[in-house]
């Protein structure tokens, strides 16, 4: 038997990213739970194969959330081989463990854990940290990347995907523009996670901060892949009013362009519709670096 989701004390410095992460928008992830799954799909093909995965690594997946990646890496690194996967999110570790279990995988656990703060990451050592769209959420990159690279062994590998500038985000950008035509553009607070979401947008930043932490041999490379969004065009739309780019882009507009600017964004979205679905592109940084 797997044993249950265990629980680290969280300093309280990234607490508005715990928050929100542990309540509303980890509950949204956790309803569109098969969306987000094929969504991310591509990038974290991408991961896999940087990832090198083998029979009988240790392997970190920081800021695991419904355990897609976890799962994965559980799966290749067999019987032999042990799996954590950490996050702050409560709602969607419960989704990461009932997935584990019912695939029988006892060489994955979960840890409720701030990866910034917690220095008790489930083994002394690992072979591997890994990462899709996860390590980007920190209040202080410094402490959570020295903390990653304490956590692997010395010439362990850390392989992570990030998401480049917003406007290199065709799936965010083709209904913003749209909708930006008849509403006010919102402000992104510094603590709001989409904001947070592009905090490693920069990779000359990135690079700085993994070499400051410790890490040699960094590289970042560009990939793009398209983003599947809905079924069909009244399913995209159905999950963009649903989430919170739709709340901030909206939230102060009146009826009459909230209105407009929905139907703004159905006729954007509109040449994007295929057989299989709603697909726009996303634009990510894949990162791989060393410890020292």
């Amino acid at each position: 038997m797997m044993e249950p989701a265990m629980e680290r004390a969280m300093e309280p410095d990234n607490s508005p990213m715990i928050r929100a992460w542990d309540g509303e928008v980890g509950q949204r992830w956790v309803t569109e739970q098969a969306r987000y799954e094929r969504m991310h799909a591509p990038f974290g093909s991408t991961l896999l194969a940087a990832a090198q995965l083998r029979p009988g690594m240790r392997v970190l997946d920081a800021g695991c959330g419904m355990g897609d990646r976890t799962i994965d890496a559980a799966t290749t690194v067999g019987p032999h081989g042990k799996v954590v996967g950490v996050d702050v999110a409560s709602p969607m570790l419960q989704v990461a463990q009932h997935r584990a279990i019912e695939l029988g995988l006892d060489n994955a656990r979960f840890i409720r854990a701030d990866v910034q703060t917690t220095e008790d990451l489930g083994f002394e050592e690992f072979d591997l940290a890994l990462s899709q769209f996860g390590v980007m959420f920190f209040a202080d990159p410094d402490a959570a990347f020295a903390n990653l690279c304490t956590a692997l062994h010395p010439g362990g590998r850390l392989v992570f995907t990030c998401w480049q500038d917003l406007t290199h985000q065709q799936h965010l950008m083709v209904p913003l523009t749209a909708a930006l035509e008849h509403v006010p553009t919102p402000e992104f607070t510094a603590d709001s996670w989409s904001y947070a979401a592009f905090s490693l947008a920069d990779p000359t930043r990135t690079q700085a901060l993994l070499a400051k932490a410790g890490f040699t041999d960094v590289e970042v490379q560009p990939t793009v892949a398209p983003m599947y969004q809905g079924a069909d065009l009244s399913d995209a739309l159905r999950f963009l009013r649903q989430s919170e780019l739709g709340d901030a882009v909206f939230g102060d507009a009146g009826p009459a362009a909230t209105a407009q600017g929905w139907e703004a964004v159905a006729t954007a979205l509109a040449p994007y519709v295929r057989e299989d679905g709603v697909f726009l592109d996303g634009a990510a940084w894949l990162v791989t670096a060393t410890r020292t």
